[in-house]
């Protein structure tokens, strides 16, 4: 097999991705789409197996020796994820919003091998944004070279979470407590958006310092990991350790305001 590079598979992603943007803004300005529960509060739509199906078909069938990690595809919280270059898929990250016509949510696509992302896109139909990277060439948005902020205190730094789906008491006592403990040190803002792609894609070009949150997947952060490294930030275990892409937990920023984050955020009680 010819020798495939990184920018090749970048560019298969990026294709993939915009070709289906249209779709996915159609639906989401549609009112009749199909909604289901994967949980009491987790949903998932048509939309998402279509465009999840799409994505892979395009891929596999221009790289067949390439495997799939996808939301949509995947069975009882059972990656699989080995060292085969692997496809790691989120076909609309923020589902909840496009449900609700939220304009925040976006494609996400990344390339890994020997379970390293190499490639990475987090298209973003609505706003029209296009993050990519690959390993060691930088970060992009829109075709402009990204970086992440500076910020090094958190009295100048916007920091953003999620509240994610375990509604247990342990489960918000655990937020609570972390914002509790942010909040006291005079942290300048907080956001919830309800995608972590994008959350930790604008970690990546400095519109957010952080981005931490526990109960995602590879197919949230895979993609926008490499783009923070690339962008010159770190991504981590929220205590500080390195990060398990399938430990279910991510802190991310600038080096110093993730250095701060990780001694003021709990570690959670389960798994998840």
């Amino acid at each position: 097999m010819m020798e495939i590079s990184y920018a090749d598979y970048l560019q298969s992603a990026i294709d993939v991705a915009k070709d289906i943007g249209p779709t996915i803004l159609k639906n989401y300005n549609s009112r009749e789409r199909k909604i289901e529960y994967k949980g009491a509060i987790d949903l998932v739509t048509d939309t998402d197996k279509a465009v999840e199906e799409h994505i892979i078909k395009t891929l596999t069938g221009k790289y067949p020796h390439t495997k799939i990690l996808g939301e949509e595809s995947t069975k009882d919280g059972i990656y699989n994820w080995g060292n085969e270059p692997t496809w790691i898929i989120d076909p609309i990250d923020g589902t909840t919003n496009f449900v609700h016509r939220f304009p925040l949510f976006c494609v996400s696509i990344a390339l890994s091998i020997n379970k390293e992302i190499v490639a990475a896109v987090v298209f973003c139909p609505v706003l029209n944004e296009l993050f990519t990277a690959t390993k060691g060439g930088g970060a992009f948005l829109n075709g402009e070279q990204i970086f992440v902020s500076s910020v090094d205190t958190l009295s100048n730094a916007m920091v953003a979470t999620n509240v994610g789906y375990d509604r247990t008491k342990a489960g918000i006592d655990h937020m609570l407590g972390n914002l509790d403990n942010i909040l006291n040190q005079n942290v300048q803002a907080i956001r919830f958006s309800g995608t972590a792609a994008w959350e930790m894609a604008s970690v990546s070009c400095g519109r957010l310092d952080c981005f931490y949150e526990w109960g995602i997947h590879p197919w949230d952060i895979a993609a926008s990991t490499l783009l923070i490294r690339e962008a010159g930030g770190v991504v981590v275990d929220p205590s500080g350790s390195d990060v398990n892409m399938e430990g279910r937990r991510v802190l991310c920023g600038g080096k110093p305001i993730v250095d701060l984050l990780s001694k003021l955020l709990l570690p959670k009680p389960s798994s998840n």
